[in-house]
């Protein structure tokens, strides 16, 4: 059996997995297969080492992590309409950017002021203000962090994005928030796609679909954030390797949410693409998993952690203002 081959069989199996446990054992907790491949990934490259190197080397886990990503976050635009975007309104719009850069801005402060390397700043701020793992992931493909750094910021998420979908429905109904303000607070301040899921579930239909359409919003800008790294990291190179290393697949991300948005696009077709953007997704979490030694935790210290606590705060103090003064 060829080494690539191996590599392929050891992906899919750990992405249906977790599909499956997404779907059954943990669907109550509504756990994104996503996540839960990533930790499968780090479990079997833990237990498995010379396996796991077998594997690396066949060249299928660079692809996984690199191209299938790209593939399933353009994939992923067909989660979006334009019509859905347009519900929410003007302030819906100002709110996500708001959300999406203050809250980098505020990362890139607290890590300098804690001492953090700036790459470890981009991907933790990246991973809490936009979508969680697959904004790191993609942030990871313009700023070429190493595996390490990589690692702590998908694990940042992780955390933080679970406490969040646990706490966040109380903190809504102790301040007795409107389900209109419920949808934006939770929409505009959780870190996954998932954890906004569970969390609005325990409100009304009005709360739920506002948060995912203000969370959608949020996912959106990583494509104007993806071209800002490109523009900051790549100001001194020469117009070709600017054109390069832009990342066109945002780009693409926008047009699938245009021909989405089609009024003769079939809405079967839609559920499939949806279902390929996450099975994309998971693999490329997968093979991310991979990368991740349980030793780089005894090494990095508490300060990435700090650093994403302090976002964490951020994130709920800033959607608490911004929500009780303009909605």
């Amino acid at each position: 059996m060829s080494h690539k081959f191996l590599a392929v069989l050891v992906l899919a199996l750990i992405c249906a997995i977790s599909f499956a446990l997404s779907n059954t054992v943990l669907a109550k907790f509504h756990t994104s297969p996503l996540i839960i491949s990533i930790i499968l990934g780090a479990i079997f490259a833990n237990l498995f080492t010379k396996q796991t190197q077998i594997l690396k080397s066949s060249g299928v886990v660079a692809i996984a992590g690199k191209q299938i990503l790209r593939l399933g976050i353009i994939l992923f635009g067909f989660n979006i309409s334009l019509g859905e975007i347009a519900s929410v309104g003007t302030i819906g719009v100002i709110y996500a950017a708001f959300m999406v850069f203050a809250t980098f801005c505020f990362a890139l402060f607290a890590a300098k002021a804690l001492g953090l390397s700036k790459d470890s700043a981009v991907l933790i701020g990246s991973g809490a203000s936009i979508c969680g793992a697959a904004a790191v992931m993609a942030t990871q493909n313009e700023i070429k962090a190493d595996a390490n750094k990589l690692a702590i910021a998908i694990c940042t998420v992780v955390l933080f994005g679970t406490i969040g979908m646990f706490i966040y429905p109380f903190i809504a109904k102790f301040l007795a928030l409107t389900p209109h303000q419920t949808g934006f607070f939770i929409g505009g301040s959780l870190h996954e796609v998932a954890h906004v899921v569970a969390a609005s579930a325990a409100f009304d239909s009005t709360a739920s679909s506002t948060a995912v359409i203000i969370k959608m919003l949020r996912v959106i800008m990583l494509v104007p954030f993806l071209f800002l790294l490109n523009f900051l990291n790549l100001s001194q190179n020469s117009v070709g390797s600017k054109l390069k290393s832009i990342p066109w697949f945002a780009l693409f991300f926008l047009v699938a949410i245009c021909v989405r948005s089609l009024p003769f696009f079939p809405e079967n077709l839609v559920q499939i693409l949806k279902l390929a953007a996450s099975i994309c997704l998971c693999v490329a979490m997968c093979a991310l998993g991979f990368g991740i030694d349980r030793s780089i935790f005894k090494a990095t210290g508490k300060k990435p952690f700090l650093l994403a606590f302090f976002i964490f705060l951020w994130l709920i103090c800033s959607s608490l203002v911004f929500v009780k003064t303009l909605c």
